[in-house]
């Protein structure tokens, strides 16, 4: 993994491992691997991010876990990338996607577009999703087919960890 390249990872990507693979619970390591990472550099996420983390129960451990204070700077503003989401907008209006898709996509506070647009502002970071491309799809805007339109990359989070995880989740340069 190139020491330059930075990762924002997206909100789904938590949620999923918070209630299938990596239970804050039961898998603590999980959770300072990316703490690890972050104070390392390379792992963030974005405010639309912790907005929607912060919409949840209050009494999901996600909710309590984007509020640490060693989180304080993890999640990156993203007003400062408006241009981009405009260009990715331009983008997904001219795309044959349903209404309800492009709608659901542009959505103000949801934050893949967001995620886009500040990893392609910022220009080294790659998106780290659950998603899978679905170029052909018209009824979803797929964030890696919508990150290729902005010539951003993403990763899925078990790729990440072969790159950046030793067998016991500590973080590695």
């Amino acid at each position: 993994m190139p020491s330059n390249e930075r990762y924002l990872i997206d909100s789904d990507v938590l949620i999923t491992s918070k209630n299938l693979y990596y239970r804050p619970n039961f898998c603590e390591a999980f959770w300072s691997w990316i703490i690890a990472g972050h104070a390392a550099g390379r792992l963030f996420s974005i405010d639309k991010v912790k907005q929607e983390l912060l919409n949840g129960d209050k009494d999901d451990p996600l909710y309590e876990w984007v509020q640490n204070d060693t989180l304080k700077d993890f999640f990156l503003g993203s007003a400062a990338s408006a241009a981009k989401w405009k260009d990715l907008a331009s983008w997904a209006v001219r795309g044959d996607y349903m209404q309800a898709a492009k709608d659901k996509f542009l959505n103000a506070n949801s934050a893949d577009a967001w995620l886009i647009a500040v990893a392609a502002a910022e220009g080294d970071c790659i998106i780290v999703t659950n998603e899978i491309s679905a170029p052909n799809s018209l009824k979803n805007i797929k964030l890696p087919d919508a990150a290729a339109a902005l010539n951003v990359k993403t990763v899925s989070l078990f790729a990440l960890l072969q790159g950046s995880a030793h067998k016991t989740f500590e973080y590695k340069q």
